[in-house]
């Protein structure tokens, strides 16, 4: 939600943003998402297998990232990808707003990508709002 005032009665299900978000700017940051990439600037750690000891794979493929202006200052974010690691839609939603919010350019979301370190990144974005629409075979 991106407006000066929040809506209580939206208050459990959404994020509210009371600085101005360039809309254009976050759509360009989604673009270096697009593809194959490791996204461990975007992802918790996670902990190695206890038999084989090695660390799950973050590698993931994003088909489509976008933001949408649903109206009434209520943004939405859309992504779909071969899958999801924990807490990666958030922390990219979280770098997102930060480069909408204009303290981050756009086109650092490449050089944040190919870190792969997690301090990198933007902060976490708050589960309200996060919900899962869909699921694809």
């Amino acid at each position: 939600m991106n407006r000066p005032v929040p809506d209580p009665f939206l208050a459990a299900t959404s994020w509210w943003v009371p600085q101005d978000l360039d809309l254009h700017s976050l759509q360009l940051g989604c673009d270096a998402l697009y593809g194959l990439h490791n996204f461990s600037s975007f992802c918790r750690r996670p902990k190695p297998n206890p038999v084989t000891g090695f660390e799950p794979s973050l590698m993931r493929r994003v088909h489509d990232a976008s933001w949408h202006e649903v109206g009434d200052g209520i943004l939405r974010f859309d992504i779909t990808a071969s899958s999801y690691c924990h807490q990666m839609v958030r922390s990219i939603v979280g770098t997102l707003i930060e480069m909408g919010r204009g303290t981050r350019r756009p086109g650092e979301m490449a050089g944040i990508i190919r870190a792969q370190d997690r301090s990198v990144a933007g902060g976490v974005a708050p589960p309200q709002g996060l919900c899962l629409w869909e699921v694809g075979y």
